[in-house]
């Protein structure tokens, strides 16, 4: 990649270098924010350069990002290490070649992407690294709640290592304002770096025909078809939360899980009753289809959010969200006018308002419209790579 003279980001639309730099070995929402900007950002006349340190996540952000340039960069081989001194000494020792191939690629920003926080210790040493190398402008982005220090080995280094991240970094972009608030309250942000950019999607690519006949297939005779999608078969996701309001919510209410399914899960929706209302369709490609399809889609999270793509994708086509009172799910969610918000965990409540959406279907709709309205108004991809731009040229 041709290093070319910087400048100011801004109207001119000249060429800046970006480098951005990304460690995680599951990839989800955080990694398709990251295609999803970077592949814009080189579509506005920028360079784009991506690091990362997995080569499965090179081969997809290659896939997603194709205007962007994708290396394998530095080793996740810390993360197996036995022991917190051998994991520190493995990823220590990489920090004069991170600042000697920074210095190298000489970027104008830049910006990390970490899935949480403490999130990847390489993506936080990678900021002080960028510090070391002379590269004035650098962002991190962090796309969940933080851990309290308390649940990690060694509080006090933590504390250290925090302000060490913190005095390094010129802005962290908070796509939530539960994120911004965790970061401030557990880990000692300092207020003046959050930048609140909230999350931008596209409308998913859908065919009415297909959604059509997805409803006909996964709700026969007019059944209200509730919606749960999945990257990651996780606990925190909630499937066992869906599983039970699903049991708890009528014969008139069906379901369909988008997305691996966790191990003997299966099992407990057989032991449940389930079998002729709820439908595993598996991990599947494009899921605009199913958005459509569905009359409510259910974010059942118990943990570790921050605010699901999927409630705006959904949005997006007009399908209104049931969510979990958590992080930023609320915030991407307006209780009562573009979906219900219900305490997590309680799959009672859930029940209860998926039976409240099946007797009164036409106010389900309204809630879808309101929905697509939030999303056109809020959360549309050009705003958040526009802002993101703005931000890089006061990132200092």
């Amino acid at each position: 990649m041709e290093h070319r003279p910087s400048c100011e980001l801004g109207a001119t639309r000249a060429i800046v270098r970006i480098v951005y730099l990304a460690d995680t070995r599951a990839i989800g929402g955080a990694e398709r924010y990251l295609a999803a900007l970077v592949e814009h950002v080189a579509d506005n006349a920028h360079e784009a350069l991506v690091l990362a340190a997995q080569q499965e996540l090179v081969d997809w952000l290659t896939d997603e990002a194709p205007s962007a340039v994708v290396e394998r960069a530095f080793s996740d081989g810390y993360q197996d290490a036995p022991g917190a001194a051998r994991r520190g000494a493995l990823l220590t020792g990489q920090l004069p070649g991170m600042v000697k191939a920074l210095r190298r690629l000489a970027p104008d920003v830049l910006h990390v992407n970490n899935g949480g926080f403490p999130g990847s210790d390489l993506c936080r040493m990678a900021l002080p690294a960028a510090r070391l190398a002379g590269i004035e402008r650098r962002v991190m982005t962090v796309h969940s709640n933080p851990w309290p220090r308390e649940r990690l080995a060694d509080p006090r280094l933590q504390r250290a290592v925090d302000r060490t991240v913190w005095s390094a970094s010129g802005a962290v972009i908070c796509p939530s304002k539960a994120v911004a608030a965790g970061l401030s309250d557990r880990r000692g942000m300092p207020v003046s770096l959050g930048r609140m950019i909230h999350y931008g999607v596209p409308r998913p690519r859908h065919d009415p025909q297909a959604a059509t006949e997805l409803r006909t297939r996964l709700a026969p005779s007019g059944a209200l078809l509730v919606g749960m999608v999945s990257a990651r078969p996780v606990p925190e996701k909630g499937y066992d939360v869906f599983l039970d309001s699903l049991a708890a919510a009528g014969e008139r209410v069906h379901g369909v899980l988008v997305g691996p399914a966790p191990e003997g899960f299966a099992e407990l929706a057989d032991t449940a009753g389930l079998q002729e209302r709820l439908t595993l369709e598996g991990p599947r490609e494009n899921v605009g289809d199913y958005y459509a399809a569905f009359d409510v889609l259910v974010v059942p999270s118990t943990a570790e959010e921050c605010m699901p793509l999927v409630i705006l994708e959904a949005a997006s086509l007009g399908t209104p969200t049931f969510g979990s009172r958590l992080a930023g799910i609320p915030e991407a969610i307006a209780d009562g006018e573009s979906g219900r918000v219900f305490e997590s965990r309680a799959a009672g409540a859930l029940a209860a308002l998926m039976r409240a959406a099946e007797r009164d279907r036409a106010q389900t709709s309204k809630l879808g419209e309101q929905a697509q309205a939030r999303w056109q108004a809020g959360f549309q991809l050009e705003a958040m790579v526009e802002a993101t731009i703005e931000l890089y040229a006061g990132a200092r």
